[in-house]
């Protein structure tokens, strides 16, 4: 079947749940296109090749100096909206010229609005629509859980009746129906439990503006260690002599991560689930007022053994120590299946059924 598959542009985590579920249904005999920005793109072409990826604008946030700024981001936010119009009309014609046949949107809300104008079948596949479907009252507080109500508006908005809906979460996460689909995180096939070595040689940092304030302290604390700082995502104007600029590449990633000694990163929900699994000693630095990733933090530390969260401003030799020694990497991780089989098998025959409808319903002689 020919599946168009758009995605938000934001961060790393939904490039990475796209590529690992595309390849299982490029080799299943789908035809896969991409519709995203941002972020998203040079990954996608690195894998799939340019023609493969469309340009289709999705929201962002708008990073301030103090993390994520609600005034901007509202206008900017007010702004997409007022194009919608011409996004849908430019989209659906991208569309109709691919020949789509279903439609997968992850956390984006233009295809559920072209999915009900084209009638296509829209499978949603994401991460954030646990804020609903999942039981959340014995895993957070009152409080946390009303701080998590702006993204379960989004995610009404984003898909409000998709024909499918796949969750990908790697905090061992309760369902509140048998019909919810909630699957653990997208692994990628060198990630098993066994799978990190550290030597001894270097830290993997996954920065983005709103904690480059950390950075210094960290690549302070690697050097006592004898170890260099490899940085991915965001980079500041000047670097500690010992940090490493890392291009994209999901391959020299991998590498990097499977062998580093620990890692820093914002509090994604789909490294999280990877460095649970790998068992890899993580620091969590959630970004301000990014309130999904503030509790992907608290789900996280709950979750794994070697997860800890620093939510300082002001980063010290002894706050990394600290969080470090909590850090423990004996415990077994939790077990749940991986999420690429779970959400490939859902998905797969969703389509399977979807393929077997269209069939039924074709008249070759209306």
């Amino acid at each position: 079947m020919k599946i168009a598959y758009a995605l938000a542009g934001e961060g790393r985590g939904h490039t990475t749940r796209a590529i690992s579920l595309a390849k299982k249904l490029i080799e299943a005999g789908h035809e896969i296109q991409f519709f995203t920005c941002g972020d998203a793109i040079e990954l996608l072409h690195q894998k799939f090749g340019e023609k493969s990826v469309s340009s289709l604008e999705t929201p962002r946030f708008v990073i301030g100096n103090n993390g994520v700024s609600y005034s901007r981001t509202t206008i900017a936010s007010i702004k997409f909206l007022f194009g919608h119009k011409s996004r849908l009309e430019n989209c659906i014609r991208q569309l109709n010229e691919f020949g789509a046949e279903v439609l997968i949107s992850d956390f984006e809300p233009t295809f559920a609005r072209a999915a009900k104008k084209l009638k296509l079948p829209l499978i949603s596949f994401n991460s954030q629509r646990f804020t609903i479907d999942t039981k959340l009252k014995k895993k957070l507080s009152r409080v946390q859980r009303l701080k998590l109500l702006p993204v379960k508006i989004l995610c009404r908005y984003m898909a409000p009746k998709p024909n499918l809906s796949v969750i990908s979460k790697g905090f061992n996460l309760e369902a509140k129906r048998p019909d919810i689909h909630l699957v653990g995180p997208m692994l990628r096939p060198a990630f098993h439990p066994d799978a990190w070595m550290p030597e001894g040689t270097h830290v993997v940092a996954y920065m983005r503006k709103s904690v480059l304030c950390h950075l210094d302290a960290i690549a302070s604390h690697a050097d006592k260690y004898d170890l260099k700082v490899k940085l991915y995502g965001h980079y500041p104007e000047t670097l500690p002599p010992n940090v490493e600029l890392c291009p994209i590449s999901d391959s020299g990633f991998t590498n990097d991560l499977l062998t580093c000694d620990w890692i820093c990163q914002t509090a994604g929900s789909q490294l999280l689930g990877e460095v649970g699994t790998l068992r890899v000693p993580t620091i969590c630095f959630p970004e301000p007022n990014q309130v999904e990733q503030e509790i992907n933090a608290v789900l996280a530390e709950k979750a794994y053994s070697n997860v800890s969260v620093i939510r300082t401003k002001k980063l010290s030799d002894s706050d990394l120590d600290l969080a470090l020694a909590k850090c423990s990497t004996e415990e077994a991780p939790p077990t749940f299946e991986n999420g690429t089989t779970g959400a490939f098998e859902i998905i797969q025959k969703f389509l399977n059924a979807t393929s077997t409808i269209q069939k039924v319903n074709f008249n070759p002689n209306p």
